[in-house]
């Protein structure tokens, strides 16, 4: 459906005459982009969402496009809201840019030269190109073009400085010479035919020396002119006021001619009838005299005449410059590349922490080590003192983190931030680490959140298994899987047994590189058969029974969730969090029993495990007792049974009798 969708919209594109031939249907290559899922894009935040809060504690930097668009021109913007959506494969493109972004971050005189001398002068050129090829251009629009043309030699002149810059060179400095040079003729048209001292004032009109009668005209305007500039001192005189300074002589396309002085001063034309007052406003109070008044419709009459006349030379002009679109397009594209590039780059060196250049490697190399990376739009909010981590892959060596600890410690973050580093590494920025390497990916994937979907009539637990199906579909050994409380949508043990097979299948079987964030602590055991799989947990500490969450990654395994202790600052009532506590007494599996040693989760999975053993020979050994032999015998054997295991002395097991 949406393929149909696409080709009509193409058809009504295509069916305006002014469209004609200015567009055709190209197939993307999708082997050039990181494959990006809806999930992921929500889930990493790619995007402003409209249904969030603009601001997060006071703070707008709540997206990576907000983050990163620092572009000044309306190109620009739009290039960078593509690229964040097309992540590169192409690994010596994303090194081109990587170059570049490293140049401007060095270069803190070019930078700030590109982005507030040149770039911000810089009109849509796309845009006007669009009017260019449907000949619907206008004066202005052609000057527009001819200013930014005529600046566009001393930006490459800045540029030069650096042409040792192989990626600049290619992407940035040739291309756009050659572009400039071809609006040589353009540029030759526009001075020709448009009066430029006119149009510095505001006032596009044709060069009068290209017609007799357009020469005319202008010279009768031009006298009328110098009449009119007479009129301000004469008015000065009258109202004993000093001209340019207390009343100004001003003019504009609709009005004409016209004296302005400021409200305060408005009493003056008080009682004084050979003076006509336009109207006010906070600019002040535009009049004019009955002189002014005669002279000025004389000048809008000879004005409108020349305008009349201008017309069929104006249909000339935009006939000729309209075979310059495509060129125009191509200077709006280069100059939108530069423009985002130099974002990225002011973007790297406005965070708290200036942003490194990623090492980019081949897929083959396996590796996605990031030390101490952050997440940059979180570290950017007011009031955050952000808690680095480090995230160490290594294929078939260690792939695959699952991620334990307490609500609210920072697992989701931690995840995330791992996501969007990627991200950014792939589409040419630099990234919020102390030092990265990173092999190509070809997706990102992301479960994460609980949201169901109304309007299509999928629950939350149906939209958590659509999305991760595609996740097992889609990814492959290269791939980059973020997965967070995968399972909490049904019931305990089903939720557990799905994460469990899910983990285990991309563990073992796709081997990709991915981060599993889980209160389900069983699946920890999986670094027991897995040996790519290791454990990680954000920590946390409890004095006086006050949660202290820590914030940082460390190895091995936390065995609490703390969800009471967050439940406590989340202020609910104290009789509830107590009733809750009682209930969690009653609900605890064996696995909750206390013994010496249970407090070190190494050590208490090891000895659990140890006890599992024993007790599962003692109960097939049970099973394998005579069943024929009289009750006595039967009870004396099995106490036997029970010295003997016993006698390993497991605290574990020991904790269980004690229990009974």
């Amino acid at each position: 459906m949406c393929d149909v969708t696409y080709i009509n919209k193409f058809i009504k594109l295509t069916s305006d005459e002014g469209h004609m031939n200015q567009f055709k249907l190209n197939q993307i290559e999708q082997s050039r982009y990181i494959r990006l899922d809806s999930a992921a894009m929500k889930a990493l935040n790619i995007e402003p969402h409209t249904d969030t809060i603009p601001t997060l504690h006071g703070n707008s930097v709540a997206s990576i496009l907000t983050l990163l668009d620092k572009c000044r021109t309306a190109q620009g913007h739009r290039l960078i809201a593509q690229w964040v959506r097309q992540p590169l494969k192409d690994l010596s493109l994303i090194k081109e840019r990587h170059d570049i972004v490293e140049l401007l971050v060095n270069n803190n005189e070019l930078r700030s030269t590109l982005s507030d001398d040149y770039l911000k002068r810089i009109p849509d050129l796309q845009q006007l190109a669009k009017k260019l090829a449907r000949k619907k251009l206008t004066l202005q629009d052609c000057y527009k073009i001819y200013l930014c043309i005529s600046h566009l030699p001393k930006l490459l002149e800045q540029l030069l400085l650096e042409k040792n810059v192989t990626a600049l060179n290619t992407m940035i400095i040739e291309p756009l010479k050659e572009l400039i040079e071809d609006m040589d003729k353009f540029q030759q048209l526009v001075e020709q035919t448009i009066d430029l001292d006119a149009a510095e004032k505001g006032d596009f009109m044709v060069n009068p020396e290209f017609a007799d009668d357009l020469k005319t005209l202008k010279d009768a305007m031009d006298e009328l002119e110098e009449t009119i500039q007479k009129q301000l001192s004469k008015a000065a005189n009258d109202l004993c006021m000093e001209a340019g300074k207390m009343i100004k002589l001003e003019c504009n396309q609709q009005l004409g001619y016209y004296f302005r002085i400021t409200l305060k001063e408005e009493k003056i034309l008080r009682n004084k009838k050979h003076y006509t007052i336009l109207d006010s406003n906070k600019a002040g109070v535009r009049f004019r005299n009955n002189k002014l008044n005669e002279l000025n419709d004389d000048f809008l009459d000879a004005r409108n005449k020349y305008l009349e006349r201008q017309k069929d030379v104006i249909i000339e002009i935009v006939e000729i410059a309209a075979g310059y679109s495509e060129t125009v397009r191509s200077i709006g594209g280069v100059l939108a590349c530069l423009d985002v590039l130099t974002a990225f780059s002011s973007a790297a060196v406005s965070a708290n922490k200036v942003y490194v250049r990623p090492k980019m490697v081949p897929s083959e190399e396996g590796e996605l080590n990031l030390i101490q990376v952050r997440h940059p739009c979180l570290e950017m909010q007011q009031g955050v003192d952000y808690i680095a981590n480090d995230i160490i892959f290594k294929r078939d060596q260690c792939h695959f983190y699952i991620i334990t600890g307490p609500n609210m410690g920072g697992k989701s973050t931690y995840i995330r931030s791992v996501g969007v580093t990627a991200l950014m590494a792939h589409i040419g920025s630099f990234v919020p680490c102390d030092e990265a390497t990173i092999s190509l990916l070809d997706c990102i994937l992301a479960r994460v959140g609980a949201d169901d979907s109304q309007l299509k009539g999928l629950s939350t637990f149906m939209m958590e298994m659509i999305e991760t199906a595609a996740i097992l579909k889609t990814a492959t050994c290269n791939s980059l899987v973020i997965i967070d409380e995968l399972g909490r949508g049904t019931s305990t043990y089903e939720g557990c047994g799905i994460a469990w097979s899910i983990a285990e299948h991309l563990a073992r079987d796709i081997k990709s590189y991915c981060l599993f964030a889980t209160h389900f602590h069983e699946i920890t055991k999986l670094t027991e058969e897995i040996s790519a799989v290791k454990n990680q947990h954000v920590t946390a500490l409890v004095e006086d029974d006050k949660l202290t969450l820590l914030y940082k990654v460390m190895p091995g395994i936390c065995d609490q969730s703390f969800g009471l202790h967050v439940a406590k600052m989340a202020n609910f009532p104290s009789d509830v969090i107590e009733f809750a506590k009682r209930k969690q007494a009653e609900l605890e599996d064996y696995q909750g029993v206390a013994f010496e040693g249970s407090d070190n989760p190494q050590k208490k999975q090891k000895v659990i495990q140890e006890g599992e053993v024993l007790i599962s020979q003692f109960l097939t050994k049970c099973k394998a007792l005579d069943s024929s032999l009289s009750d006595t015998d039967l009870e004396s054997q099995i106490l036997s049974l029970k010295e003997d295991i016993l006698s390993h002395k497991n605290p574990y097991i020991k904790a269980l009798l004690a229990t009974y």
